[in-house]
């Protein structure tokens, strides 16, 4: 979603200000949360800024996805950010059994410096994308929204870009969740998980149709991937939880059509015998 260039410009000026309270040597801002005791960007107007705020990012979505996993769980995430969401889950899985990737060398920063505060040093973490193909990528760190971080031809720096399929490919083990936010790179991400996918008991994914069409995805092949490795695919908006039925790509076209935007939760078993079997 753009943001209007005024608002834009009044977050930046917010957020050199909240920096000078920093003074020339502070990395960020410590929020003692929900989802753990965080060190966070004082210039991002988003997930820092609920964690600051609220004490909470995303808590309903997190509940719901530590219900799926449970101690030694086979746990997965591409776009770690600086933990919100990586950190609580890891508590439950465990160090030892979670692996994250993080391109952005700004958020990273941040998220070793969250698993060390909280008990998760030994988690590894790759500096790198992940896509369709091995190689190298221009990425942007975003000052004002530092979620948005993401592949762009316009990016300031370059990353390295791996995929799940030859990274995991040792491990055999089935994965029990794996969660994808790429800001729009997801299918390139699908497309080079094809194996993982098939080992994978559940995917949580974001859904954001405007940042897949600036990555040149469509919605069709989107929902192709998907359907192709899970059975069953729910809608989540916050604590609300709804069963897809029916044709997933004509569904996510429909939501498209009107700048819908959410979270998908896919499982290769319902919901309900997911969680019962926890």
């Amino acid at each position: 979603m753009q943001i209007p260039w005024r608002k834009r410009v009044s977050r930046l000026l917010r957020a050199r200000a909240r920096m000078r309270v920093l003074a020339a040597h502070g990395l960020g801002l410590v929020a003692e949360t929900k989802n753990g005791t965080l060190v966070v960007d004082a210039r991002d107007f988003n997930v820092s800024r609920h964690l600051l705020e609220r004490g909470e990012y995303d808590w309903a979505q997190v509940t719901l996805l530590a219900s799926l996993v449970a101690p030694g769980a086979r746990l997965v995430v591409v776009g770690a950010h600086v933990g919100s969401v990586l950190i609580p889950l890891a508590r439950v899985a465990g160090a030892a059994s979670t692996i994250a990737f993080e391109p952005s060398p700004r958020n990273r920063r941040l998220l070793e410096l969250n698993l060390v505060l909280n008990g998760l040093a030994g988690l590894a973490v790759h500096a790198s994308a992940v896509g369709e193909a091995a190689g190298l990528a221009r990425f942007t760190e975003n000052p004002i929204n530092s979620g948005n971080s993401r592949v762009s031809d316009r990016g300031e720096i370059s990353v390295p870009i791996v995929t799940l399929d030859a990274t995991l490919a040792r491990d055999t083990r089935d994965i029990d969740l794996l969660v994808v936010d790429a800001e729009g790179y997801e299918v390139q991400v699908l497309r080079g998980a094809r194996a993982t996918l098939a080992r994978t008991c559940a995917l949580y994914v974001e859904y954001a149709p405007e940042q897949l069409a600036e990555q040149g995805c469509t919605v069709a092949e989107f929902a192709g991937l998907i359907g192709a490795a899970f059975a069953h695919a729910y809608t989540v908006r916050g604590a609300r939880v709804g069963p897809i039925d029916g044709d997933l790509a004509r569904h996510l076209a429909a939501h498209s059509a009107r700048g819908t935007r959410f979270d998908l939760l896919c499982l290769r078993e319902p919901l309900g015998a997911v969680s019962a079997n926890r």
